[in-house]
């Protein structure tokens, strides 16, 4: 009598018997790189100062190089664009070639989040660092570029809060699909449906709060809980490459 395991987390299902080899390799590579651009750019961007306090944080962000700010955000948009195209390749790698409205869900909003990202990163990682630069060497009189920076912030809360949601249907649409096909796994799944309800959450704070001490816990929570989905996405899909080797 075969094992009820082989089909959860971290055990893996059976090997397709015909159909071309999933890139599975390629995909736990992707989540490892995804992962550690994430952590880095994380790590690279200051974050010492109140983010709910403008002009504490704006003095933070004076302080950095453009060069270095910019750096950051980079980064960043690089760790964002691995986690997509990796939700993506797992999805398109479990479907086959069904082509599952699942699939093409977790595709249409993973793109939207990802280019809502890029958006996000030219307002945060360059515009808003321009406009405190500008503020932090104007004389006294610089109440009105203060002001400029705040409405360049007020964009990026409000493209921030966007990609969480974005992000978080494509976390439910591959969830949903890790769990109801046969050849994907129930605990990866069950992870990205709650991956899915943190960055919900995330995104609500954000556009009703804004940076707030609230929501700063929510984007902890739900950064860790994706950083954790990638690294088990890693290792269920090598084991699957090893499951595919011809």
């Amino acid at each position: 009598m075969p094992s009820a395991s082989l089909a959860q987390f971290p055990d893996v299902a059976r090997p397709d018997p015909a159909g071309p080899r999933p890139p599975y390799r390629f995909v736990a590579a992707l989540a490892l790189l995804g992962a550690a651009l994430l952590t880095a750019g994380t790590l690279l961007h200051p974050g010492h100062a109140d983010p709910g306090s403008p002009a504490a944080a704006f003095a933070e962000y004076a302080g950095v190089s453009r060069g270095e700010w910019v750096a950051a955000h980079l980064v960043q948009l690089g760790g964002v664009a691995g986690l997509v195209v990796l939700v993506v390749m797992l999805a398109r790698a479990v479907d086959g070639t069904r082509g599952s409205a699942w699939a093409r869900v977790t595709t249409v909003f993973a793109t939207a989040a990802l280019a809502t990202a890029a958006v996000l990163q030219a307002v945060d990682g360059v515009a808003l660092k321009a406009v405190v630069d500008l503020w932090s060497g104007a004389g006294e009189d610089r109440s009105a570029l203060f002001v400029g920076a705040l409405v360049v912030r007020q964009v990026e809360i409000g493209l921030d809060a966007l990609f969480a949601l974005l992000l978080a249907v494509a976390f439910l649409a591959v969830g949903m699909g890790l769990l109801a096909a046969p050849n994907g796994s129930r605990g990866l799944g069950a992870l990205a449906v709650v991956a899915a309800g943190a960055a919900a959450v995330n995104g609500v704070a954000l556009a009703l709060s804004g940076f707030s001490a609230a929501t700063m816990l929510a984007t902890t929570v739900s950064g860790a809980v994706a950083l954790v989905w990638m690294l088990l996405a890693a290792v269920w899909s090598w084991r699957r490459s090893v499951l595919h080797r011809p």
